[in-house]
């Protein structure tokens, strides 16, 4: 007796899974589908996947980075080296097999881990994010870095503004006696704030919320010192408005970012909520006041 043969499992398309509250994450997901360029892929937000294929998923899943299940969806591949595989598969042809050389495809990773290490700082979520999965290491070393970076850039651009187009005239008073300060004051205050934030409210994420406070930090310079560097060319700015306008758009801005950073509830939350505004407003006044003459003697 012929016995037909067992019918093959159907073949599944693959399936590009992402973090759903990431609005950076969602906005490209929906961008790169608007325009084609997924082709066949099935796209999810990780926490809304089912089944075997969550099951499958969470085996591979980080904090930070997609993961795109292929072959039936029984292999996993993260991060940089899936945004290769979907380059690949919709561009076949000699610009995207370069990815597959060491040094460009390392170029690419140090790119993605980067975007995907601040994603959730650039833009942070409006709702309650997906429960924290373990990040990797290069997590918490972007943000560090990166930080640092904004760190040391600020002195920088507000000794560009005092010293190129005269932001800060009038009120000198405000400077410390003798014209100079203790280097990087600002940073001291960012510090010792956050340390006591962590110390004594026991909040332990001190990286993701200095990395919050270094970003809100330069952006902020950024924008004020523009605005403040047109209003220059028509009449001169007193320091004390300087001052004033830094503290009020950080203040502004650092709210975004309670309910990502977890500060949102309860006492202990509107403590650090009011701590962290005070180190990232205070950090920036005293850039504007105490930092910039120390700059201009180096020969900034």
């Amino acid at each position: 007796m012929n016995e037909s043969a067992p019918e093959k499992p159907e073949t599944k398309s693959p399936l590009l899974a992402f973090d759903g509250d990431c609005r950076l994450c969602v906005g490209s997901i929906q961008g790169l589908e608007k325009w084609g360029l997924l082709g066949e892929l099935e796209t999810c937000a990780a926490t809304l996947v089912t089944g075997t294929d969550r099951e499958f998923l969470d085996r591979h899943r980080r904090a930070g980075e997609i993961v795109l299940l292929k072959n039936n969806r029984s292999e996993a591949l993260t991060g940089a080296a899936a945004f290769r595989w979907i380059l690949q598969r919709r561009f076949p042809g000699f610009l995207t097999r370069t990815l597959n050389f060491l040094p460009i495809y390392l170029v690419m990773t140090l790119g993605y881990r980067l975007i995907a290490s601040w994603r959730r700082i650039v833009l942070p979520p409006l709702a309650t994010p997906d429960p924290l999965f373990p990040e990797p290491g290069w997590v918490a070393a972007f943000r560090a870095t990166v930080s640092a970076a904004f760190l040391l850039l600020a002195p920088v651009w507000v000794t560009l503004l005092h010293q190129k187009m005269g932001i800060g005239n009038g009120f000198e008073s405000l400077i410390p006696v003798g014209g100079e300060a203790p280097p990087f004051l600002f940073v001291t205050v960012l510090i010792i704030s956050n340390a006591l934030l962590a110390r004594l409210l026991g909040f332990h994420r001190f990286n993701d919320l200095i990395a919050v406070q270094s970003f809100v930090l330069i952006t902020t310079l950024l924008a004020s010192g523009a605005l403040l560097a047109l209003a220059s060319w028509i009449t001169e700015v007193p320091l004390i408005v300087v001052c004033m306008i830094q503290v009020v758009i950080s203040a502004i801005m650092i709210q975004k970012y309670w309910i990502w950073l977890g500060l949102q509830d309860g006492k202990k939350g509107l403590t650090a909520q009011l701590t962290a505004t005070l180190a990232v407003t205070l950090g920036g006044a005293t850039l504007w006041t105490g930092t910039q003459p120390l700059l201009l003697n180096l020969g900034f």
